[in-house]
């Protein structure tokens, strides 16, 4: 059966850590704000362990990030409170070649429209 949703578990620990990071929080800081052992943190936000739905709400709601933004594959564009936390989430990983290259694109894009606006 092909189901609607899906919970995408690496996509969430992602989210969390770029959220925190664009917080400003350190592991620990998130670990006493929820309650969770720093440890805990460190598991999810690096898939070696998924979280409750309470975790998941007190989290959402220390970051001041939706849970749609947590658990949908996409989100409303319409939440610009979480557009920069998306943006921290899709080049975690990246490769320093890769950001540089994607600093290019951007650039590139905001010559184009500076032009043709």
């Amino acid at each position: 059966m092909d189901y609607k949703y899906k919970v995408d578990y690496p996509l969430i620990a992602k989210r969390i850590k770029a959220a925190r990071k664009q917080a400003g929080l350190t592991q620990e800081q998130l670990a006493e704000k929820i309650d969770i052992s720093t440890n805990a943190v460190a598991k999810l936000e690096n898939n070696l362990m998924t979280a409750s739905l309470q975790t998941l709400v007190n989290i959402a709601n220390v970051l001041g990030i939706g849970m749609d933004y947590l658990l949908c594959e996409s989100y409303p564009a319409d939440q610009e409170s979480n557009i920069d936390v998306f943006l921290d989430g899709l080049i975690d990983g990246l490769s320093q070649q890769d950001k540089e290259f994607i600093i290019h694109v951007i650039n590139g894009l905001k010559l184009y429209h500076t032009r043709s606006g």
